[in-house]
């Protein structure tokens, strides 16, 4: 079983706890408030990763289209109950995704947390393809070093596997993906640090 899978077979199990502890989300103000300056007033945005869709009910009260996309069927189900149904989420892999190349904007906040390294360049040459020219993408990962599993989740004897990043690291793959970067920082919480990065869709002729 691949770590996404088995990643997912855990977030089926603790959804429900997950919606709960991560409904509030004043921390990510100034990511957001970046993110709404960026994109055109009224863009079409994916949350991708969107989890039970806290940031895509955000988003979607900054006037912007927004829509949630995330792997987990019961982390989707968990944002409805709590959202209600008139907010639109869509199940699929990041890796493929489903959308056709005139998004606006993207919203992947700790989206590339579960994807082992090697499958993050296939994720953003798809980040690359749905966004039009020009178009914003939001990306925030955990610093660190090298990739683990941890063998508990919200008060459960679960495991899930994660992934951390160096700045170099990940500029360097955005680049190569054909992304100019135009603006990010580094946030420190008490549990970890988060490399947070804004970057612009390049086409080349």
């Amino acid at each position: 079983m691949d770590e996404i899978k088995k990643t997912n077979q855990t977030y089926t199990q603790i959804a429900s706890e997950y919606a709960q502890a991560r409904q509030h989300r004043h921390m990510l103000a100034r990511h957001v408030s970046r993110f709404v300056e960026l994109v055109p007033p009224g863009g079409l945005v994916w949350d991708v990763g969107c989890g039970p869709g806290f940031d895509t009910a955000i988003l979607r009260q900054h006037h912007l289209r927004a829509f949630g996309l995330d792997y987990s069927h019961p982390m989707i189900i968990a944002g409805r109950e709590r959202l209600g149904w008139q907010n639109i989420f869509i199940q699929a892999d990041m890796r493929h995704l489903p959308l056709c190349p005139c998004a606006d904007g993207l919203w992947t906040c700790a989206s590339l947390l579960h994807l082992p390294r090697r499958d993050a360049p296939a994720a953003l040459r798809e980040f690359y393809r749905v966004l039009r020219p020009g178009g914003i993408l939001y990306l925030s990962v955990k610093m660190g070093e090298g990739e683990q599993w941890t063998e508990a989740a919200y008060g459960r004897a679960l495991p899930r596997f994660f992934t951390y990043w160096q700045p170099a690291e990940l500029d360097k793959l955005l680049a190569k993906t054909a992304f100019k970067i135009i603006d990010g920082w580094i946030d420190h919480t008490a549990q970890t640090s988060w490399l947070v990065r804004f970057a612009i869709k390049q086409t080349y002729r």
